[in-house]
């Protein structure tokens, strides 16, 4: 499966949150799913100078 790498399909943080939380059971399931997005670098954060790819801790 070939990665979709460009920002065309950009959505806000709280839109990513709320789409995510509706199919999640509870909030640590959120938390959960949201960080394994960008630990997998599936989610990008999208900066005024460009895209950044976030590390979780």
């Amino acid at each position: 499966m070939k990665k979709n790498t460009s920002l065309k399909n950009s959505i806000s943080l709280g839109d990513l949150v709320a789409a995510v939380s509706s199919y999640a059971r509870n909030e640590r399931e959120v938390v959960a799913a949201i960080g394994d997005l960008f630990r997998r670098g599936d989610v990008v954060a999208k900066t005024p100078r460009g895209s950044k790819r976030l590390k979780l801790a």
